[in-house]
């Protein structure tokens, strides 16, 4: 710790004092109050600092530069999965240059039904924080790292519920999706723990959505966990009507239960059928 210190104290190139101060490492090493000092020393043995008149509150307590450059700051923007510091190098990268920074990475992807919302944010800074946290959240569901999604997408819901109604009920949907995809990972892995009953409960009222995407992947998840009774006579008639892969899961539901009589059985299975039939015809 005292030769990481030692480098801290004698960097003079503001950039590498930034990315330093910046990084994981100094994060997680160093009490709040120690690197407050730090961060003091850092900004007086360097020639070349020149602070934001823009007080920034200490939750966002990194130093900041109109010398740092933004090619830099846009690595880092790509790089990090902490919020807070997403925030702060949206702040820093705006007050040098007024463009779209969540073009920045073009592997930054929301689902096309998102886009349009996002894009029609007014606030230039804020449209682009909302695109990245959700784009990096979701990357990191695919990688199964749920534990950075959670802290982006519960930042990302914390943003929009200040202004968008809509937007605050896509992001509750995208955690609770977050949450379903985490516990059947667990499962792949040889982890059967039922999931926990509010976590169900959560599902059930989530049924009716507007994304198509979402429903095939709940009832996937309520087959697998035999949820078979709501399936087979809660879920809501006009949505099943309405769509043939809740059908299927209804159907799938009612063959696992306990039928009364062999003519029941041979008329659940001819609907399944032709169910199955009407996917693949529309897949094709």
């Amino acid at each position: 710790l005292s030769s990481f210190l030692t480098v801290c104290n004698r960097l003079e190139d503001i950039s590498l004092a930034f990315m330093v101060s910046s990084h994981k490492l100094f994060m997680e090493l160093l009490h709040d109050e120690e690197k407050k000092i730090l961060m003091e020393q850092m900004r007086k043995s360097s020639a070349t600092v020149n602070l934001s008149a823009k007080q920034l509150p200490s939750f966002y307590d990194i130093p900041a530069s109109a010398s740092v450059n933004i090619s830099q700051l846009e690595q880092q923007l790509i790089l990090s999965l902490d919020p807070r510091h997403i925030r702060q190098f949206l702040i820093e990268l705006h007050g040098m240059a007024e463009r779209p920074f969540w073009r920045v990475n073009s592997k930054w992807e929301v689902p096309v039904d998102y886009v349009n919302v996002i894009l029609a944010i007014k606030d230039n800074l804020t449209r682009d924080l909302v695109y990245i946290l959700m784009a990096k959240g979701l990357h990191c569901i695919s990688i199964k790292d749920f534990t950075h999604a959670r802290q982006l997408f519960t930042a990302c819901l914390e943003l929009v519920t200040e202004f968008s109604p809509k937007l605050r009920q896509v992001m509750l949907n995208e955690l609770l999706l977050m949450e379903v995809r985490g516990h059947e990972a667990g499962a792949a892995e040889g982890n059967m723990e039922r999931p926990p009953p509010d976590l169900v409960s959560r599902v059930r009222g989530y049924m009716v959505l507007f994304l198509f995407i979402y429903l095939v992947i709940y009832v996937v998840f309520m087959l697998n966990w035999r949820e078979n009774e709501y399936l087979t006579l809660q879920v809501p008639q006009s949505l099943v009507n309405s769509n043939p892969y809740i059908k299927l899961g209804q159907l799938i539901s009612s063959t696992c239960k306990e039928l009364p009589g062999p003519k029941e059985s041979r008329r659940t299975a001819k609907e399944l059928w032709e169910v199955v039939v009407q996917i693949c015809s529309v897949s094709s």
